[in-house]
């Protein structure tokens, strides 16, 4: 009975998305437009380079000679073996989902546990230092100054989340990678094809969420649904600026950009900083939703993931909070004005971007694969 009261809830949510579209289309059109002009602009040039480097990383076998030096310091703090730290490294640089999917290539190459990715799920999968003091800081507000400061308070706060489940936490991850037999290392020349492919891939998955959750806030919008939540909530809070930040904290629960980029009205804010550290540590749920399947091919469950980032945004808001009551930092009165991403696409970068995606999806083969605990290559299935 539970199971097909969930089915009815979620065919009527499909239905009342369904009938937005007819009722809202061009705005929907609008909002995927958006959507492409964002990963054109930002997430292609930002995330697939980081994809390939952490898929070289991982295949040539380069994480796995770095894993036992590191072992000293990954396994007292983070309770992980010392492949992690190229999860948590590419995690804290590359931005969302770099992190999820290194941690998922580790447990492919039985680099890590299953225990252990559920550990690293709970801290290594982070907004870059990019977004932090480009789009966020100058972009929002003015100054680099509350870019570095988002920066560190988040990064701040991821490690304590992994020093914390680990002190705190009931699973224990034991030393078991150092007795699996691991794959024997690749050349570059080899790994080098399959990992861009791969990168190229996971590239385009991360966009097309990013383009629906796109749609999706901009039919709340239009539906009254998003005004609504606002609307009640400000009501709640003092001040002149509850209705920007309250819209704010309803967006970014949904997508990151978005929600960041709702800021810039209510800077002169104080709760405008700890707002936006909250976001960009929680991450929104199209950051999870891109995550998801990666955690998934990792044996990572979603809920203890979905709460560790709740917690984390929360923890980055208190961090963010507390230094600037001990080390007040002046804003500029008015944020530039300036999108965090331009809203102008060619026509050709469109054609070129599915272009790309028909050629890969069509022209290459696509191989499933079994997994086989006594090889480490792909048995390919007739």
């Amino acid at each position: 009975m539970r199971k097909h009261g969930r089915a009815m809830i979620e065919g009527a949510g499909l239905l009342l998305v369904g009938l937005l579209l007819f009722l809202f289309p061009e705005e929907s059109v609008a909002a995927a437009r958006e959507g492409i002009s964002l990963c054109m602009d930002v997430l292609i040039p930002s995330l697939f380079p980081f994809f390939v480097l952490s898929s070289l990383l991982i295949s040539t076998g380069l994480a796995g000679l770095c894993a036992r030096p590191l072992e000293s310091f990954m396994r007292p703090l983070f309770g992980v073996g010392g492949a992690g730290a190229a999860a948590l490294s590419l995690g804290l640089i590359g931005g969302y989902p770099v992190g999820a999917r290194t941690v998922a290539q580790l447990v492919q190459r039985r680099e890590c546990s299953q225990t252990e990715a559920r550990r690293l799920s709970l801290f290594c999968n982070n907004c870059g230092p990019a977004f932090f003091i480009g789009a966020a800081g100058v972009g929002v507000f003015g100054a680099k100054e509350a870019g570095f400061l988002l920066l560190g308070a988040n990064l701040t706060a991821a490690v304590l989340l992994g020093i914390l489940f680990h002190v705190f936490g009931k699973e224990t991850a034991q030393e078991e990678t150092r007795k699996r037999e691991r794959p024997a290392r690749a050349p570059l020349t080899t790994e080098f094809p399959q990992c861009v492919r791969n990168a190229f891939s996971s590239t385009l998955g991360v966009c097309a969420y990013v383009i629906l959750f796109s749609v999706l806030t901009r039919l709340a919008d239009c539906s009254g649904l998003l005004p609504f939540l606002v609307n009640v909530l400000s009501s709640l809070l003092p001040g002149e600026n509850a209705p920007v930040l309250c819209r704010s904290f309803c967006v970014g629960l949904m997508e990151l950009s978005t929600g960041t980029a709702a800021i810039r009205d209510g800077v002169s804010s104080p709760l405008s900083l700890p707002l936006a550290a909250f976001i960009l540590g929680w991450g929104g749920l199209s950051v999870h939703c891109q995550s998801l399947p990666f955690w998934r091919e990792a044996g990572v469950p979603s809920g203890p993931y979905l709460r560790a980032k709740f917690l984390h945004g929360l923890l980055s808001a208190g961090i963010t909070a507390l230094v600037m009551l001990l080390f007040p930092l002046s804003l500029p009165a008015m944020a530039p004005v300036t999108p965090l991403a331009a809203p102008s696409l060619l026509g050709q970068e469109v054609l070129a971007l599915w272009g790309m995606a028909g050629i890969y999806f069509f022209f290459f083969d696509q191989k499933r694969v079994e997994k086989s605990k006594s090889t480490r290559y792909n048995k390919r299935i007739p």
